[in-house]
């Protein structure tokens, strides 16, 4: 017969302890850096910014001016036809309700109007966000990723602007801001449920109504588990609550400290099992899906430096940019109209090489431009410079000079052997003449390129990238302009009977314009030495 061992409930009670104790210390820490001692100032980190400007850092402010107005025509056509709802339809003038219609668009902008001193309309969003909102009452499911970056995001970085005196304190007065925070706890509050009790780990739907999750789909990627930190964090030292830090370190922790052998070492798989944190994929890559979970590494390192994670957030970041380098990228084959060959970076899906990049992968140049910097890399700046090339490639070849929302390549001899291949003529003509083939044509006012444009001019000081960053500006200005805003394209590699998308996320006020706007400025306004941009363009004081 067998007897089971019957464990010590005292030993077992000090364990438990144990773990409290240590737990509540990384949080407090995390949340509470050390006090500065009197008479020794906190040393002033590294510069990040490019230091030798030479007065090639000042404000465009001609280019800046063109860029503001076209914020000025995107809010007026919200604010006349679409106020209140998520997004406005700018072909037709109607509207959207895509994130559960509580003002996407008004939450989402505020930061952009903050920084380019719109303060009517800002005084006009902040007065909406503490009035008008009720975020007990969604139109259906709640996503918790877009929800986080989106609301959450906007409401603790006007915050963060207003409390370092970047907004006029007429403006944003003990009343208004009181009343931005309680928004952004209630929300928080409910976004909380998402996190599995078990696992840690996000449902990516949840149920307002009945505070609960959906059980429809219990999968999700990098992206949606490590991407609420910079947010909750931020959200707990405003609040002293440590709960939202608490729940979004513990979500990325089984990335972070993955324990699953990495092939790759630094890429996670995906997707996972919420509810077992089971692996139900192997696709390891920085494109859509991943690729703000490694953003966050870096950035929660810069954002809490004196957190006893920054050095593991900082590493696994190291690792996972150092990845890149050696696993994802690969070289195009020359093409008959040019001997260059681009660097793009493709997709490991098991054992299959997917030689295909989407718009959304060209934030990766600008973050490996970011943490070059902060690191002293210059192979990584070198790195995070050649994806940028190869980014504005596909800009510059179109017809249009906007780029894909995804293209493939054919990967140069000796290289990643790619699975995909051109089928269409149209696409064998495209790689003949490109040098790439596009797989979606579309353009949706994306901001990733120009995000990775601003990070590389504030880093190298090079003039060109405020070159490329106007190129892509005029000619959004010349094809995506409507009466009641700016539309995405249907097919940027047709330039004649141009097709609108009458759709505009709220990410073209967020970010798109917020990024090229900053281009232009002086490069001593939110500078990467002060400050932490969210993955949708929000803005964090770095400690």
């Amino acid at each position: 017969m067998r007897y089971r061992r019957r464990s010590n409930p005292i030993a077992t009670s000090k364990i438990v302890c144990a773990i409290f104790v240590v737990t509540f210390y990384l949080f407090y820490a995390q949340l509470h850096p050390p006090a500065r001692t009197q008479g020794k100032p906190l040393p002033k980190r590294q510069a990040i910014q490019y230091e030798r400007w030479n007065k090639t850092g000042k404000a465009d402010l001609d280019k800046r001016l063109k860029v503001k107005q076209a914020m000025i025509h995107t809010y007026k056509g919200y604010r006349e036809k679409a106020w209140g709802k998520d997004d406005i339809k700018p072909v037709s003038g109607k509207f959207n309700n895509s994130r559960n219609g509580w003002g996407a668009f008004i939450v989402d902008s505020t930061t952009t109007l903050a920084v380019m001193g719109m303060w009517e309309e800002l005084t006009e969003e902040l007065n909406f966000i503490t009035k008008e909102i009720n975020f007990q009452t969604p139109e259906g499911l709640v996503d918790p990723f877009e929800t986080t970056i989106r609301y959450l995001g906007g409401m603790v970085s006007v915050i963060e602007l207003g409390d370092n005196g970047l907004i006029p304190s007429s403006l944003f007065t003990t009343r208004i801001r009181k009343g931005i925070l309680m928004q952004a706890e209630a929300l928080a509050t409910n976004l909380l449920v998402a996190f599995d009790p078990r696992t840690g780990l996000p449902y990516p739907r949840i149920d307002f109504r009945n505070f609960k999750v959906s059980p429809m789909d219990a999968t999700v990627g990098p992206a949606r588990i490590g991407s609420n930190f910079l947010e909750m964090c931020t959200l707990s030292r405003l609040t002293g609550d440590p709960e939202y830090c608490s729940k979004a370190t513990i979500a990325w922790s089984s990335l972070v400290r993955n324990k699953y052998v990495e092939d790759l070492p630094g890429l996670v798989d995906g997707k996972i099992n919420v509810e077992t944190g089971e692996l139900l994929g192997r696709n390891r890559h920085w494109d859509a899906g991943h690729d703000s979970y490694y953003e966050y590494l870096l950035k929660a390192s810069l954002l809490f430096p004196s957190s006893p994670n920054s050095k593991v957030y900082r590493n696994r970041w190291t690792q996972a940019a150092e990845a890149v380098r050696h696993n994802i990228t690969s070289r195009s084959s020359p093409y008959q109209k040019d001997a260059t060959s681009h660097l793009y970076m493709g997709k490991w899906n098991g054992p299959w090489y997917l030689n295909e990049m989407s718009h959304l992968a060209c934030f990766a140049p600008g973050n490996l431009l970011l943490g070059g910097r902060v690191l002293r890399r210059k192979d990584l700046v070198t790195l995070g410079k050649a994806l940028l090339d190869g980014c504005r490639h596909t800009y510059a070849t179109s017809p249009l000079g906007i780029g894909p929302e995804k293209f493939s390549w054919l990967p140069s001899p000796g290289s990643h052997n790619g699975t995909f291949e051109p089928k269409t003529d149209r696409q064998k003509n495209e790689l003949a003449k490109f040098g790439f083939w596009v797989a979606d044509a579309r353009f949706q006012l994306r901001p990733e390129y120009v995000e990775s444009l601003f990070y590389a001019f504030r880093t190298t000081g090079e003039q060109r990238y405020r070159d490329w960053a106007w190129e892509a500006f005029e000619a959004m200005e010349k094809y995506c302009k409507t009466e009641f805003g700016y539309a995405g394209i249907e097919d940027v590699m047709v330039k004649e009977g141009i097709k609108l998308i009458d759709d505009t996320e709220s990410f073209w006020a967020a970010e798109t314009l917020k990024y090229l706007y900053l281009i232009f400025d002086d490069v001593n306004v939110m500078s990467l030495d002060d400050w932490i941009f969210s993955t949708e363009g929000h803005l964090f004081r770095g400690r």
